[in-house]
């Protein structure tokens, strides 16, 4: 440990606000300046460890970063470092390699060494498992020499999953707090996970650059070894006493901040580097008004509070203390990241705050917090689709800025071979027009995402000479619409960042222009206006959202009743007979007319197209809600499946049993059902114990009540009477079908009524803020914690590694799951299509 002279400066305080100017909480700050001493000893040796990311997402980047390796490593300059080199490269759990270890500069450097070759030979191919690789460089650290790690990525730390991940890296960076090691992160590419790079290297001594393009992965790899070739000064260590909350390291020279609650130890710095330790207590309002010390929000101390919670993953708290500088450039610029690229340029901004003041002096300094009083993202949709009629958009311009955000399909199915058959059937459009009426808008279930469906005339044509079809089935075809969904949120991201439509109606144009997304100030319906939307805070600052703990009970008894009445359904129509029926499946053609063509991956082998770059995967954060027996909804099993569970179907003329039992018997009127004798082997679960009486009253079995309540609470009571009097066979089929597709309609309307009012919109906030809206008091707990105090719950392998909330009688999941994205492709995905007749 360096020697040190420790004096503080001063004292300061400051209030952290939120987005609304309320305040939040109440710090006190020490200033610790470090003098160290100039009789700085030059290491001996140091060892650069390089490694570098070969997933397949890299495939059009690793041809030009093999080169800039091999011209890094052959600087006439590094002759003098008395520097050795390790690269490692990794790609999949199980795929790293160690290309050369500890080999000096000297040696990789000279002419036809097998070290370039071995570079030379480096080929981009599957995931991405980051652990493995530091896991390998922590194992070739030399105690007796200072060593700088450079880790460099261009996605998401994704194999085995995202959550294994994240807890190996953060145990394999504790221990390399222990050592003579610092770790810089590069982050390559809008698509890396900036925010688990910022953490290593926040933990570990380090420093977190954006790397735009190959050259700035060179001058970061070339930093960290100038660096070790030069004099490194010995480790900082600093303290932080039991009523300090927080501390940072902070050097303008070093371009280094780093934070912790615990002891700092600083690695990696010049000796000439200048050093300043800011300290952070916590303490009351009535405390801080009584502290007799300056207020310094508009401070470094308060920037670097910033940022060091930022590379934490604390992203509200760095906002809150953005916004508490009252800095209203960097506060409207940044009040709303949320992804990996909006973090990423966050840290950056704050850096040039930091590190270069006279570009913070041209920033706008306001006496209170800059508050976005600009109309919410969720309340401008609202109004767009209420007056949706009245407004068109330009689709060319929304397609050539869109981001597909799922895997590209092709209308088709693949044979044995993986060749694509095409349908005899496609589809053209009616009207070629480069305007479209505006969508409809629906929030996911279990996103933060919100999509636009937009609707297109169409007509079925044959695909080998476009012959147009008129009729089938007794009906006319000739009139047929496309939905098409465009995903404007995904994940709390603005994936379309403006919309340029035309307003017919100047009530609507006045109405947007008061709620200020409207810069035009005369009305014309000729004219193009440009909304833009990326700029928008995405929920309201204070949203009231309702309790939900009595909704999964509600959600799940309809879900066991549709799963039963779609299952009696699914081969029988209200409308069509049978030959109908298979007349409309032959021309793709659902018994509700849409369009369902058979789809296929544009590609036929998934690890090739990761290999080549045509798909990249992205980190989805799912939210769920469930009880404290059954967690979410994908727990029920389909109708038919819990039904040869648990029940027989016999023919009650002869006695045979009917295997395996299905819905489709119930309209057969000499079969009926009983239940069957379990064997020891099957163990009773909460699931069970929902839907078995459910299933007992449908099928005449038990006449507890559950079927007429649901039914009349879905306004389905008509139905309800038929379904009364079927066991009793004085209904017919027809009857029944009829009563059971307006049951399905009804309780489809209901389900849907309780996800946009209470669920969507809740879901939404905690999936755009990382936050529990303040009247929800909840402490997270780990799949482990939940499992030990509700041992009914099950969870699946993505489950596992969640967070969760127990808010009253519900319980509120949070999990991450990798996703596939097909890349540099238009993203036009057909979501359904149903004719307009």
């Amino acid at each position: 440990m360096t020697n040190v002279n420790k004096s503080t400066n001063q004292k300061t305080k400051f209030t952290l606000y939120d987005f609304a100017g309320k305040e939040k909480a109440y710090y006190l700050v020490d200033r610790v300046n470090i003098e160290r001493s100039n009789s700085v000893q030059k290491q001996a040796l140091a060892h650069s460890i390089i490694i570098i990311d070969r997933s397949g997402s890299m495939s059009y980047d690793i041809q030009a970063l093999k080169e800039t390796l091999i011209k890094l490593l052959t600087l006439d300059e590094y002759i003098n470092f008395k520097l050795v080199v390790t690269l490692i490269s990794y790609s999949s759990k199980g795929d790293v390699t160690c290309h050369f270890q500890r080999i000096s500069i000297q040696e990789v450097m000279k002419h036809n060494s097998p070290y370039l070759e071995e570079i030379k030979q480096i080929q981009a191919t599957y995931l991405t498992c980051i652990s493995q690789a530091m896991e390998m460089a922590k194992s070739l650290i030399n105690a007796e020499e200072v060593t700088g790690i450079t880790l460099h990525s261009d996605g998401y730390a994704n194999d085995s999953s995202p959550s294994a991940e994240v807890r190996a890296l953060e145990l394999i960076c504790s221990e390399l707090r222990g050592m003579n090691v610092f770790v810089n992160t590069i982050a390559y590419s809008n698509a890396s996970d900036f925010k688990l790079l910022a953490k290593i290297a926040n933990t570990v001594s380090g420093l977190c650059i954006k790397a735009g393009n190959v050259k700035e992965v060179y001058d970061a790899i070339y930093s960290t070894a100038k660096l070790l070739g030069g004099s490194v000064a010995p480790v900082i260590e600093e303290t932080l006493a039991a009523d300090y909350s927080y501390q940072i390291f902070f050097s303008r020279s070093a371009k280094k901040i780093n934070g912790t609650v615990g002891t700092l130890k600083i690695y990696g710095l010049k000796p000439e580097d200048e050093a300043t330790v800011y300290k952070y207590k916590q303490i009351t309002a009535l405390a801080y008004e009584q502290l007799n010390v300056p207020i310094a929000q508009n401070d470094e101390s308060v920037y670097a509070f910033a940022k060091a919670n930022l590379a934490e993953g604390h992203l509200n708290t760095a906002k809150y203390a953005i916004a508490s500088t009252f800095n209203a450039t960097l506060t409207e610029k940044h009040f709303r990241a949320l992804t990996n690229e909006q973090i990423a340029d966050f840290a950056q901004d704050i850096d040039i705050a930091l590190f270069y003041p006279n570009v913070l002096c041209e920033h706008e300094i306001r006496d209170r917090v800059q508050v976005n009083e600009k109309i919410s993202l969720i309340e401008l949709l609202k109004i767009l689709e209420e007056h949706r009629h009245s407004i068109i958009v330009n689709l060319k311009h929304l397609q050539e800025n869109y981001q597909r955000k799922g895997i590209q399909r092709v209308n088709g199915s693949r044979d044995e071979n993986g060749n694509l058959i095409k349908p005899w059937l496609t589809t053209e459009y009616v009207n070629r027009s480069e305007y479209v009426e505006m969508g409809v808008f629906e929030i996911n279930r279990n996103t933060a995402t919100i999509n636009m469906l937009i609707s297109r005339k169409v007509r079925l044509v044959k695909a080998e000479d476009n012959t147009p079809i008129i009729e089938v089935a007794g009906l006319l075809v000739n009139d047929l619409a496309t939905f098409n969904n465009y995903t404007i949120v995904s994940d709390g991201e603005v994936n379309v960042k403006s919309l340029q439509i035309k307003i017919s109606s100047k009530k609507v144009f006045d109405l947007l222009q008061q709620k200020g997304v409207l810069e035009a100030q005369e009305f014309n319906f000729r004219t193009e206006y440009n909304i833009e939307i990326e700029n928008l805070p995405l929920v309201p600052f204070y949203g009231q959202y309702d309790h939900i703990d009595d909704v999964f009970e509600q959600l799940v008894e309809i879900k066991i009743l549709s799963s039963i009445i779609s299952a009696c359904l699914k081969q029988e129509s209200d409308i069509f007979l049978p030959e109908q029926l298979e007349e409309l499946k032959k021309h793709y053609l659902s018994k509700n007319q849409y369009i369902n063509f058979p789809t296929t991956n544009e590609y036929s082998d998934i690890k090739e197209a990761l290999a080549n770059g045509t798909l990249d995967s992205r980190v989805s954060y799912k939210i769920d809600i469930g009880s404290k027996d059954i967690l979410n909804l994908s727990k029920i099993p389909s109708a038919n499946k819990f039904l040869d569970r648990m029940y027989q179907a016999y023919d009650t003329e002869t006695g045979e049993k009917l295997n395996p039992p299905t819905f489709e018997m119930a309209f057969v009127p000499q079969i009926a059902f009983r239940h069957k004798p379990l064997s020891s082997r099957i163990k009773i679960t909460k699931v069970d114990d929902l839907m078995k009486p459910i299933f007992d009253d449908f099928l005449g079995l038990e006449k507890n009540g559950i079927l007429e309540g649901l039914l009349t609470k879905v306004g389905a009571s008509l139905s309800l009477q038929v379904l009364q009097n079927w066991n009793d066979q004085a209904v017919s089929k027809e009857e029944m079908v009829a009563a059971l597709t307006t049951a399905s309609h009804k309780l489809e309307k209901y389900v849907e009524r309780i996800y946009q009012d209470k669920i969507c919109p809740l879901v939404f906030y905690i999936g755009s803020t990382g936050l529990l809206p303040d009247e929800m008091k909840a402490k997270a707990a780990t799949c482990d914690e939940l499992a030990a105090k509700y041992p009914n719950l099950q969870f699946s392998g993505d489950e596992q590694e969640g967070t969760f909330f127990e808010i009253g009688q519900t319980i509120l999941s949070v999990y991450a799951k990798t996703e596939y994205y097909t890349k540099k492709q238009l993203a036009l995905s057909t979501a359904c299509h149903k004719s307009t007749s």
